[in-house]
């Protein structure tokens, strides 16, 4: 019985800090301290503390790191190069602070992927961290905000009476964030938006640690709640893709094991389309919060116009030095908010090449992946949804294109693609397609 505690045991504090890990992933904006030119927030702490709990499982490490390499290869190791490519041909600090945060955000994400794989893709953990990521940031930001005489409640009505988006963050969150960040440093919007990258990560982990055999009616719930929240945010490109991400899980869903006629396939799937006519339509109601709801997704705001010009910007910057690049510059005072025209313009054509490559293969492999699932429903043998598995990577390949940091994926971005992942590497263990374990293995075995 000894002999069997110690791995236990282990197992149960994986479990506990990686939902720690997944709970504070809205938390980005939390400062704790800095290490050199590199500003050290809440949730990079817990990544070191889980990788400390691994280290103690070496041999079970060393496989789930060859098995998720698997899954990972070539298309991360496309993008380290990239990054090596950067500090080289991108002259200055910036470029060495690029690397340096996007290094971490990497070994960081991957540290979480092999603790799903060490806890065997546990469905409570992705269910608490995810409900726990959400309902923290809702309770952590209304206690900073009591002493301001501030609160969620009087955001909300605000926002109902007048559809003033903007007080949500200026006049509300701005002052809360402000309390917990760096000395001399001022609340961003792109803090705002690294909390709506989480929130939607957090919800679709939580809705795919559902095992159940009825209708998540507690998903549900949590669905609507975490929604409203996102309206509040107003955060455009995190919007989109959850209206993508939600009726594309519940199609996948019903490929795999909803659909007993063609009668019933066409009848779901009018539903669905008419589910995201009808999201279009309740934005043309004459309401004051549903009107600027509207004009947000006119695209003919500031923020549209000011990347137009950017990328007109960054185009002329490479026209002058297509090959090699002109190194990092910025258009005024910002770095370009797009991936590929700024890995062009900073560090020229192969560095631009290897993210595009990588980005298509990556982009091809989760197509793959749903075609999968919907082709053979017995590939997935995990207890987990994988409708909202596959859905997982929709909003880091969506904001690439238009992300600052030279539209580099954030910390959680880069959880997400990774605990993506770390989850199809546990289910290839578990359907016996990657290394085979003996039983007595720090990890446990995985069924057959």
């Amino acid at each position: 019985m000894r002999g069997q505690s110690g791995p236990g045991l282990l197992r149960g504090l994986l479990s506990l800090v990686l939902i720690a890990a997944i709970g504070s992933l809205p938390f980005t904006w939390a400062h704790l301290f800095k290490v050199a030119s590199f500003d050290l927030q809440v949730p990079y702490i817990v990544p070191v503390v889980l990788g400390l709990v691994l280290l103690s499982l070496p041999r079970g490490f060393s496989i789930g790191l060859r098995s998720l390499s698997a899954v990972l290869a070539p298309w991360l190791l496309l993008y380290l190069a990239y990054l090596l490519m950067l500090p080289l041909l991108g002259a200055g600090e910036s470029a060495k602070g690029m690397v340096l945060r996007q290094l971490y955000f990497v070994v960081s994400g991957l540290i979480l992927a092999l603790g799903i794989v060490a806890v065997k893709a546990d469905p409570r953990v992705l269910r608490a961290g995810g409900l726990l990521a959400i309902l923290s940031f809702v309770a952590v930001t209304e206690m900073l905000a009591r002493p301001l005489g501030l609160g969620w409640s009087a955001v909300i009505e605000r926002f109902l009476q007048t559809g003033d988006l903007e007080f949500v963050f200026y006049k509300f969150l701005t002052p809360v964030f402000q309390q917990l960040t760096a000395i001399g440093s001022n609340a961003k919007a792109s803090d705002k938006n690294g909390v709506t990258v989480a929130i939607l990560a957090a919800l679709l982990l939580f809705r795919a640690g559902y095992t159940g055999r009825g209708t998540d009616r507690l998903g549900q719930l949590v669905t609507v709640f975490a929604l409203l929240l996102l309206v509040l945010l107003n955060t455009r490109s995190v919007l989109l893709m959850a209206g993508v991400a939600l009726p594309l899980a519940a199609w996948i869903g019903m490929m795999r094991f909803g659909i007993r006629s063609p009668a019933e396939f066409i009848l779901k799937s009018t539903f669905l389309l008419a589910w995201g006519v009808g999201a279009v339509l309740l934005l043309s109601v004459d309401a004051a919060a549903v009107s600027l709801i509207g004009d947000r997704f006119s695209f003919s705001d500031g923020s549209s116009d000011g990347r137009m010009a950017q990328y007109a910007w960054a185009i002329e910057r490479i026209e002058a030095a297509p090959i090699w690049g002109s190194g990092i510059e910025m258009y005024k005072g910002q770095v370009v908010h797009n991936l590929f025209l700024g890995a062009w313009m900073h560090a020229g054509l192969f560095a631009m090449l290897c993210v595009l490559v990588g980005y298509v293969m990556l982009c091809a492999a989760a197509v793959a992946f749903i075609l999968r699932l919907i082709s053979d429903p017995g590939y997935w043998v995990l207890p987990l949804r994988a409708e909202w598995i596959a859905v997982l990577p929709l909003v880091p390949l969506f904001r690439v294109w238009i992300s600052g940091d030279a539209g580099h994926p954030s910390y959680a971005g880069w959880v997400t693609l990774l605990l993506y992942a770390g989850l199809i590497t546990v289910n290839g263990l578990a359907r016996g397609s990657a290394v085979e374990r003996p039983a007595g293995s720090p990890l446990g075995a995985y069924p057959a």
